[in-house]
């Protein structure tokens, strides 16, 4: 039969084919092939160059609205860099120093800002009120000291607020564009200069911008208003752009305060209604609107030239393709014959039919991959079956491995320094993946192994399990992972004579196990088990993926080890810094309370023998008086002269007794600053700290008492019996002891006075052993001390109290007894307006340990 012809065709008797198409004609495959082969081709070429075609046509597009909007982002800088000229021109006006210059100066200044800058046309300074000083105008009469008040204006407002304003354009006199420019000076309390620019000279680089042939750039406002054109009468007139198209779309909608979205580049008609591609750009920092443009027949006459080819090549390549697929459909038809009787037997059932075809061509290649495939599949349909199935249990297997590898890490991250929740899950996991329902893990704690996590089993059996530790040996599987230190697996345990499972009898008999050591630097130091109920082997799989959760669970050991151990060394640190910062405050106060105490007693020595002096002809100066009035007594003068005597001898008796009580108070300062340069008064011996403090408050209280009939407080005292004894100065000690609780009465007193007796005064004294240090504390619910005070009150001479009644040497004193003569600590807790807190700590022989270690320590 010939490829080309029609004939009919009569159906085969057992074809099936109904009889009454028996005889209809059909078209020989080869002229269908050609046909689909043509059709197809020329499909596949109609789209290709249709893409094609429009793949050039977006790239010229593209290239021309990349180059048109560069055009636009340069013409946008350029006009920014033209306000940024503008900018600078003012600045040199806007200096800190410029203020203070004469006004002469300054309004030189402002006619030489117009020289330079042409496009300022009037410039104003305002002083840091808003009030207008001078004015500079080429339009107008220069102004000085006018004090028009611009306080309120954007002007001076958002120029001080912004530093630099740049006003809304508006047109001066209804044709040209001006913009008011507000910039702050410089300093505290900043004054403003502004400057009105005329924008007309914006022309000058709006006409320096080329865009091709006929194209050209412009500049609108955020109103859309013109401002820069290349024809200048359109700016002169005050032309609204608002109505073009890409003008509106890049305007602010209504209530809005951002320009839409839009196109940087796009197609749409100019004012005289010529089709143009326009794109535009923003000049940020005034809101002006760059738009260059250019005629689209000159923008796209590269992307019309290019169809133009594109459609030639795409016609020549269809009639080329016609003719070639009419060709290679002929060839193709008989072999491809052949290939469909040989699939037709494929299909039938018939594995081992082979298909010959030397054609030297592809169709060749097909046939012998053709057979290939059919001996592949002869092949694998006998093993199929079992494939498929080892296959899904193998990929089955891997991911419950992944999934749990991917819990496991999960717990980890999350919870990496609890160590058990992470062998919890660790356990777990394994069992559910080796199919062992039971297990647990041991660590080791000195020479024994202690059970640490589980799963499969109670709470009471875990409990059980945990109390008995486990030792290396023989008895059981933890036993001899832990002496031999390598993996043991027990397939049947009932069979080995020597095992003894260590687990409680309720949970049954576990006849498989597993055990893997938990090793680091080659020790073990813990065992991980996996139990089953029934005789099963765990497979080489399953010693692996044990072995990998016995290496993480290494890994969470260790890794809570170094946490415990950072912790640990953390709060050793932190201990450490702060006694270093205590004894170091120790050290630098007790320096200074020892330089000052050598200073004082030098200067003490020196004043105490006038001071004697002082005191001493005071006193015989009163009996001399006394004398002197009981010679003037027998001796007969008038009665005016002896009451003047009498009044002059009385005034000075008084005069010489307030020196003599201001001289003993002089004198007991001077007494004061000595100790400061002694290392103790008396022998230190031990004492009974409770007593002292006990005898302490006592004479304190009826001191007060005495020296104030009126006074009353309420005494706490909490004395620990196990203070016992500790290696003092009693003397010293007492002294102290009556300094705090003095101080106390005093602050408690004055709190009651402020509140006018609805206040009960209290003083607590607490005693507590420490070891080898005793404790004392001193607390008074009184005024409470500054922070600022605290800081200051144990220097010498600092106090707060009323002139003449404190020497301010009280805590000084009290300080150096505690810390030099006694190698102790006091310390201050207070709140103002509350309580006040005082705590001394006291080695238990700290005298003699200062003593060793010189007056000076603190150590």
């Amino acid at each position: 039969m010939s490829a080309g012809a029609l004939v009919p065709e009569a159906a085969p008797a057992s074809s099936g084919v109904p009889l009454e198409a028996a005889g209809r004609w059909r078209v020989p495959l080869s002229v269908k092939l050609a046909f689909a082969l043509v059709g197809l081709v020329t499909f596949v070429l109609l789209i290709n160059g249709g893409v094609n075609l429009w793949l050039n046509y977006e790239e010229a597009k593209r290239n021309a609205v990349q180059v048109q909007g560069e055009k636009a982002q340069a013409a946008a800088e350029r006009v920014s860099e033209f306000i940024s000229e503008i900018e600078n021109q003012i600045g040199w006006t806007t200096r800190a120093e410029w203020r203070r210059v004469p006004l002469e100066q300054q309004s030189y200044d402002f006619i030489r800002l117009l020289r330079q800058a042409p496009a300022i046309t009037e410039v104003s300074y305002l002083d840091p009120a808003g009030k207008e000083q001078i004015k500079v105008s080429r339009l107008e009469p220069d102004q000085v000291g006018s004090g028009k008040d611009f306080s309120g204006e954007p002007r001076f407002r958002q120029a001080v607020a912004e530093k630099v304003w740049f006003g809304p354009v508006y047109f001066r006199r209804g044709s040209e564009p001006y913009m008011t420019v507000g910039i702050a000076h410089s300093g505290r309390n900043p004054g403003v200069t502004t400057a009105e620019v005329n924008l007309k000279l914006v022309w000058d680089v709006i006409t320096g911008i080329k865009v091709g042939e006929k194209g050209y750039a412009y500049v609108v406002t955020s109103a859309g208003r013109l401002i820069a054109h290349p024809d200048l009468s359109l700016v002169l007139r005050n032309t609204d752009l608002s109505s073009l198209s890409q003008v509106a779309r890049t305007l602010p909608a209504t209530g809005s305060a951002a320009p839409p979205a839009g196109h940087l580049t796009e197609l749409s008609d100019d004012l005289s209604g010529n089709p143009v591609l326009t794109a535009h750009a923003r000049i940020g920092r005034v809101g002006w609107l760059v738009f260059v443009q250019s005629p689209v027949s000159e923008a796209l006459a590269l992307v019309y030239r290019a169809l133009t080819q594109s459609l030639m090549l795409l016609g020549f390549g269809l009639l080329l393709a016609t003719l070639v697929g009419s060709v290679l459909a002929r060839r193709m038809v008989v072999p491809i014959f052949r290939l469909q009787e040989g699939a037709e037997r494929l299909g039938g059932g018939d594995l081992s039919q082979r298909i010959a075809i030397r054609t030297g061509d592809e169709i060749e290649t097909l046939a012998d991959r053709f057979n290939q495939m059919a001996g592949r599949i002869q092949e694998g349909y006998e093993t199929l079956e079992a494939k498929v199935e080892e296959r899904t249990k193998e990929l089955s297997a891997t991911l419950q491995q992944q999934t749990a590898m991917s819990e496991v890490l999960k717990v980890i991250s999350r919870s990496a320094f609890d160590l058990e929740a992470v062998l919890s899950t660790l356990i777990s996991s394994a069992g559910e993946l080796c199919e062992a329902p039971r297990g647990f893990v041991y660590l080791r704690e000195g020479d024994a192994f202690r059970a640490m996590a589980a799963c499969g089993y109670s709470d009471a059996d875990f409990a059980l399990l945990r109390s008995t530790p486990q030792w290396p040996g023989r008895a059981n599987v933890v036993q001899r992972v832990a002496a031999l230190g390598r993996v043991e697996h027990i397939a049947d345990s009932l069979a080995d004579p020597e095992l003894d499972y260590p687990i409680p009898v309720s949970v049954g008999i576990a006849q498989a196990l597993l055990g893997v050591p938990l090793k680091r630097e080659a020790r073990t130091d813990g065992v991980f088990v996996l139990s089953r109920s029934e005789p099963r082997p765990f497979s080489s799989r399953d010693v692996e993926l044990v072995q990998t959760f016995a290496d993480q669970a290494v890994i969470a050991i260790e890794n809570s080890r170094l946490f415990e151990q950072v912790q640990a060394r953390t709060r050793d640190l932190s201990q450490s810094l702060e006694n270093l910062r205590k004894a170091q405050d120790r050290l630098v106060q007790s320096e200074k309370l020892a330089s000052l105490g050598q200073l004082t007693a030098g200067i003490a020595h020196e004043i105490k023998n006038p001071l004697n002096f002082v005191n001493n002809f005071s006193t015989l100066s009163v009996d001399l008086i006394d004398e002197l009035n009981e010679v003037l007594a027998h001796i007969p003068l008038d009665l005016w002269v002896r009451e003047e005597l009498d009044e002059l001898t009385g005034m000075l008796k008084s005069n010489l007794e307030k020196v003599v009580q201001h001289g003993k108070r002089a004198d007991s300062i001077v007494k004061n600053m000595l100790l400061h340069s002694r290392e103790g008064s008396g022998d230190h011996q031990m004492v009974d700290v409770n007593a002292l403090v006990e005898e302490s408050i006592n004479l304190a209280y009826h001191g007060a008492r005495a020296a104030k009939p009126g006074f009353n407080v309420t005494l706490a005292k909490d004395l620990d019996p196990a203070a016992g004894e500790a290696d003092l100065y009693p003397q010293e000690i007492a002294r102290v002891l009556l300094n705090l609780i003095g101080n106390g009465f005093y602050a408690a007193a004055k709190r009651e006075a402020e509140m006018g007796g609805a206040f009960d005064p209290m003083l607590a004294a607490k005693t507590r052993n420490l070891g080898d240090r005793v404790e004392i504390r001193i607390r008074d619910n009184g005024t409470g001390i500054p922070d600022e005070v605290v800081a200051k009150m144990f220097n010498p001479f600092f106090t707060t109290k009323p002139a003449g009644e404190g020497t301010g040497l009280g805590l000084s004193l009290s300080y150096d007894i505690v810390v030099k003569q006694h190698g102790g600590t006091i310390e201050v807790a207070t709140e103002p307006g509350d309580f006040t807190e005082l705590t001394i700590v006291l080695p238990r022989s700290g005298a003699a340990a200062a003593k060793r270690t010189g007056p000076g320590s603190v150590f």
